[in-house]
């Protein structure tokens, strides 16, 4: 992660990787078997310490409102604290071609996390919140779209400005969505 978030995917090599970790070059095609296989590690790994950040906080939480605010916080803490990852996988969105006609979206993704991602979409929360009364008629999955949406754009703010106030964004954020949804 660290080789290809400092030299880009089209530099980064096994060799590298291998001289980074301190091991034989063989070590490394051993363990991941080609680049694709490696890119296909590096990926699934990210989305394991996604989720991993992002459910418990958000199960943790008692009513819908918390729980949005919880996706939203733990979302941006996780990219704000992920910075070399954020890197990494955008200089393999920009660079790494996946073999097979495979796209990158799909790569990593097993059964298991595909169904784990599934937790993460903002529109399993805003339903929930609609169906319970805590929250108010509004189309959810624009709304979710929106969501999702000004918490992924944050990465490129982090990665272009490693000053910018995410606790402050998060914060606006959570304000923002939680006058969207509240019953009137």
């Amino acid at each position: 992660i660290e080789v290809i978030a400092q030299v880009g995917y089209p530099q980064t090599s096994i060799r590298k990787i291998a001289e980074r970790a301190g091991i034989a070059m063989s070590v490394v095609l051993y363990h991941f078997g080609s680049k694709d296989g490696l890119v296909e590690a590096v990926i699934a790994s990210m989305y394991r310490s996604g989720l991993d950040a992002v459910i418990p906080e958000v199960d943790r939480a008692r009513t819908q409102t918390d729980k949005l605010a919880a996706y939203i916080r733990s979302s941006i803490s996780y990219f704000d604290s992920h910075r070399i990852q954020l890197a990494a996988l955008t200089q393999l969105a920009a660079g790494y071609k996946p073999s097979g006609g495979r796209h990158l979206r799909d790569m990593g993704l097993t059964p298991e996390l595909t169904a784990q991602l599934t937790q993460l979409d903002p529109s399993v929360i805003l339903r929930a919140g609609q169906k319970s009364g805590e929250f108010s008629s509004f189309p959810v999955d624009s709304t979710a779209i929106a969501l999702r949406g000004a918490v992924n754009i944050v990465v490129e703010k982090i990665l272009q400005d490693p000053g910018f106030d995410t606790h402050g964004y998060t914060e606006d954020l959570v304000k923002m969505f939680r006058r969207v949804v509240r019953r009137v």
